[in-house]
Formats: C-alpha cells, structure tokens, sequence
C-alpha cells in the first residue's frame, strides 16, 4: 500500500464507545461543563423535594377520570380540554394511573424527568451556540432558579404539557442551530422530530418555530429584512419548507378541532390590564428573583409583588439592559425572543380567558411558563458570540458588568437566592394539606379495608378537589373506577345506603327532606297498598334533578314492587316487616307510584320524604 496508513471503517458500535469516550473525557476535563452538571443537580435536587411533596389537583382529576372512564381511543386523548390538545399528556395520566393510582410518586418522578432533559436542552443549546464558555453559565443559572417554571414542577395537568414545551424548545433550536452552522438536512429532520413531540403534549409548542425563525433572521443572515429571508431562503430552503409544512398542517388541524374562542376576543377592555400584568407584575419581577410575594387563592397562588419589588425589577432589568447595550453590539435583537412569546402570551390569554373570567388570570405563571427559558436563551444572545453566526453580539466598548466577573456572579447569586425563596414560598402553600389529598388518603384506606363492597349514593367530590364544570367526570363513581370492587354505586337500595362526605369518610346517607307525601287516609296505615297500583300524592312539586326518595313502609311478606318518580323507575324487592326503601327520583315530580306486589301482600306507608341526600356527619343538628 506504499506507505498509506490503511484502517478498518469503524463499526456503528465502536463509533458510539468512542463518542461516549470523548465526552467522558471532555467532561472530566471541562470546568464549565462540571459547573453547569453541578447547578443542574442542585436544581434537579430541589425540584425532587418540591415535586415528590405534592399531590394530585384540580385539573389533574379531570384528565385521570376522562381517560377512565371515555376510552383510549385517540378521539378521547386528542379531545380538545379547555382549548388544549394533549394526546402524549393524557395517555400519561392513564399509564401512571393504571400502574399506581392516586400515588403522586410516578407523575412526580415522569416531571423531574422532564425537567432533567430540558436542562439537558439547554446545555447543549448553549454549547452549539456559544461554546464552551464561563458566560452560558449566567442564562443557565437564570433558567434552573426562576419562580416562573416552579408550577409545572409540581402540578401535574401543568407540567406534563408546558415541560414537554420547554424541552422541545431547547432541542429544536439546537438541531436548527447546528442546521444553521453545518447545513446538513439531517439536523432540521431531527429539529421536525423533537417539535412532533413537543406538539402531542402542547399545542403551544407551534411558538417554538418563531423563535426558529427568529434566531434564523436575526444571526444567521444580514441585510435588511428582504435580503435576509432571501439569504436563508437560498441555503435552508429545505428546512424551511419542513417547518412551514410541519406548523401549517397542525394549525389547521388545532383550528378545526381544537380552538374554542375567537381570536378577535383579543382586543377588548382586558387587554391592557392583562399586558400589565404579564409583563410588569409577572414576567418582569421573576427574572430578577421574584416575585417574593403571593396571592393565596385557596391551594392555588398568584404572584403579587408589592410596589417596590416591581420598582426594583424594573430598575434593575433596565440597568442591566442599558449595561448590555453599551457593551454589547447587535445586543437588542435579542430581546425579540422574549417579546414574541409576550406578544403572543398576551393575545391568547385576552382573547381564550381574561374574556371569560377577567384579567386577573393573566397572572398566573401557567400561561408565560416558558418565558424563563426563552429569556435565558435570548440574554446569551444579547451579550455572547454565537459561533458560525453571521451577526452575533460583539464587544463595543468597555462594560462596568460585563467585564467584570466577580460583578455578574454576585448580581446573578443575587438573583437565584430571591428566585429560590420566591419559588419556596409557592411551594409551601401549594403543599400545605392539599384537599385532594387529605381526602382520598382518608377515603382510600376505607374503601379498601371493607370486606364487602360498599352501597354509596353518587355525588360530585368535593369543589375543592374538582370544579363542578367538569361534570359528569367530577362524579364520586367515575374517579373511583379502580375501585369498583370496592364500591357499589346505585340507584336503589333497601335500608342501609351511605355517602362519602366533604372529609372523604364514609357515613350513613340521610335525605334532607323538602317535600313529604300527603298523609295518607287509612289511620296506622297511611296508604294501604295490595295488588292494585297507589299514587301517593306530595306535598309539592320537585324540579332540576338530584332528588331521593326514602320510602319508610311495613310489609306482609316479601314482594317484588316498581316504584314511579317523575322518569325514574325502579324494580326491587320489599323485604317483610318495617324497612326504608331509598331510591333516586326523577328529573321533575310531584307523587310517587306504588305496584306490581303480589297477590296476598299488603303494604302500609305513610312515610315518604324527599330530598337531597346528605352524609349524615354533615347533617345540621
């Protein structure tokens, strides 16, 4: 071979060892690489105590029960909730609830998953960005600690889309930064891949291509506006059609089956207040530590900053961003990232729900949950260079921040020390005896000690565990559907039948009467009833449903018997001797029918109520 150093090709197994070799190494080597592995374990460790503290709420109840009880079929999954579609999220609900039900453990430990591959994200964003560098250190640092990502740590129905959102975020931009810096087609197909993903979590995802085109337009080409989408248009065309192809088919599939408000809703008298508070009471405050400060709101709370944190937030964001800007060239573009997401943050929630509850919503963290990330992204691109970028920030002169180190670490030690206590605040209140778990950690333990399955009247939970707006799946029967060996829900029942009171225990059910039956006219007897139908007139009509019967009666002998409520009808057995009959009525009546005994039985009454049944642990004496 005359000297030419001839080798075997390396086998996809050999290339696999040695790249986890060289990273190994490179790890073992690079200080910046061991510092952000350390601040992510931090992070990683104090999202473990806050997640694994808490427990199932409000919406995560209606997800569990429609995936119990409407099928699994992806009609069921895809089924818009509150103008969401989530598929990957609830078939996730279901699995951790098929594998341990009501046990907070597995959504916990699937969100601290989560969570470690978005901060895996953006570590590898920053490195394909910036390089290996002290300051990728400063926006990863802003993004582990800021207060605004801390209710999808802990909240199921928000973590398990808006995390998915976060890490495709990450994970599309850096295989569209490395599309960017290489050309090869293949990063933007693996770009389309983690966006797919994202969007069978979130349909809010669809954002994460305008931050693609953003951080395309404004480092990757030059010129005006024109010459630089003709500039990508001719090196990228490939990927762009993918993006544009892959955001207009499911745009127009979240249109048709997902969007439950009119966009044109944007524009009414909640718009400023609701942009008021996003940007100046929310969004503001957190990225410098807040908001250190709550509105408690049952187990819920929203951040509300007093007027001198939102002062020193301003002060101090306006500081740091003057400060950039006179050290840092092709620095303001950057803040068209977070701007974006605030533009469209503010649209949606105007339109699909301060136009429906009022602004006051707009503070909740839920609906700008990726501005911590999205912010940490475009402060590296404010003050560092991006590699292979056409534009990136460069120095301009010399920085009284920038340049001094030791100035910026204590600025952003600051920062993350107020953001944990903020974040600590919230986490207290949210894990401060949560109703739904005081109840079903009372309920559960009774159901399952009982030997034979027990008679239950149905009935909502309680308000605080699920909002009645989610009826029917806010009933007792659908959320205990794994427990149906141990529960028995009906409609009718002789003598003994209980209730699951506001507590989550088991007590006799009492009916609350409204209405009674007219006395009868056969003294002691009442209505004496044989073979030959008796209507039993009451005392007046009942409307709008949710009624129950009890009928106290003395009996010959045993008897099958059918028993008329307005549209409600029963057949039972009437047991000899004195016994109570409970049954649920109908929609609207006024008298209760009486027949089918047999021939040679007789039956008295003269006790009829009706009402609503009530455990009789919340009766009033």
């Amino acid at each position: 071979m005359s000297g030419t150093d001839v080798r075997p090709a390396a086998t996809p197994g050999h290339v696999t060892e040695t790249r986890t070799r060289l990273a190994w190494r490179s790890l073992r080597r690079d200080r910046v690489l061991q510092a952000a592995l350390a601040m992510i374990l931090a992070q990683l460790a104090f999202r473990a105590w806050a997640t694994y503290s808490a427990w199932f709420a409000y919406d995560d109840f209606s997800f569990i029960s429609r995936m119990l009880n409407d099928g699994l079929s992806p009609a069921v999954a895809g089924r818009p909730y509150a103008g969401h579609i989530m598929p990957a999220g609830m078939y996730l609900t279901w699995l951790t609830d098929q594998v341990a039900p009501f046990d907070f453990r597995l959504p916990a430990t699937l969100l601290l998953g989560m969570q470690a591959l978005a901060d895996a994200g953006l570590v590898v964003l920053l490195l394909r960005l910036f390089g290996s560098r002290r300051g990728i250190l400063v926006p990863l640092a802003l993004y582990l600690s800021c207060a605004i990502s801390i209710p999808l740590a802990i909240w199921w129905a928000a973590g398990v889309n808006q995390l998915p959102m976060q890490v495709a975020l990450f994970w599309v931009l850096a295989c569209h930064v490395a599309y960017l810096q290489d050309g090869r087609v293949r990063h933007a197909v693996a770009a389309c891949a983690w966006l797919l993903a994202g969007l069978a979590f979130y349909e809010k995802v669809l954002l994460v291509l305008g931050a693609v085109g953003l951080v395309s337009l404004c480092y990757f080409a030059t010129g005006s506006v024109t010459e630089r989408l003709r500039s990508l248009w001719a090196r990228f065309r490939t990927g762009i059609v993918m993006y544009v192809a892959l955001g207009l088919v499911y745009l127009v599939v979240y249109v048709v089956v997902g969007l439950n408000f009119s966009p044109s809703r944007a524009n009414n008298d909640a718009l400023a207040q609701v942009a008021t508070n996003m940007v100046v009471h929310a969004w503001i405050p957190a990225i410098v530590g807040g908001p250190l400060q709550w509105l408690e709101l049952d187990q819920f709370a929203l951040p509300a900053p007093g007027a001198p944190v939102i002062l020193g937030s301003l002060v101090v964001v306006a500081l740091v961003a003057r400060e950039i800007h006179r050290g840092r060239l092709h620095s303001r573009r950057a803040w068209l990232l977070p701007g974006f997401f605030l533009l469209c943050n503010i649209m949606l929630v105007a339109a699909g729900r301060a136009s429906f509850v009022g602004a006051q919503i707009s503070l909740d963290f839920r609906y700008q949950g990726e501005l911590a990330a999205v912010t940490a992204i475009a402060l590296g691109c404010a003050v560092l260079p991006i590699r292979g970028a056409t534009e990136s920030a460069s120095p301009r002169g010399p920085s009284e921040l920038l340049d001094h180190p030791r100035r910026v670490a204590t600025l952003v030690t600051a920062i993350c020390v107020l953001a944990t206590v903020s974040s600590v605040q919230f986490i207290e209140h949210w894990n401060d005896n949560p109703p739904g778990k005081a109840y079903f950690d009372r309920l559960l333990p009774a159901l399952q000690s009982r030997t034979t399955p027990v008679t239950l009247v149905d009935a909502p939970v309680p308000d605080v565990i699920m909002w009645p707006i989610g009826y029917p799946l806010n009933m007792q029967s659908k959320l205990l559907r794994q427990y149906s060996d141990h529960t028995r829900f009906v409609d009718v029942a002789t003598d003994h039948i209980s209730m699951i009171d506001r507590n989550g225990d088991i007590a006799p059910a009492v009916v609350d009467p409204v209405r009674s039956n007219v006395p009868g006219p056969r003294h002691g007897c009442g209505y004496r009833i044989r073979s030959k139908p008796v209507t039993v007139p009451l005392s007046g009509p009942l409307a709008y449903g949710g009624w129950w019967v009890r009928i106290g009666y003395l009996a010959s002998a045993a008897s099958p018997v059918r028993v008329t409520a307005g549209n409600a009808t029963y057949r039972t057995t009437l047991q000899p001797g004195v016994h109570a009959l409970y049954l649920r009525g109908g929609y609207t009546f006024d008298k209760v029918r009486i027949s089918g005994l047999v021939e040679d039985v007789t039956v008295c009454t003269d006790d009829i109520a009706v009402g609503r049944p009530v455990p009789r642990t919340e009766v009033t004496p």
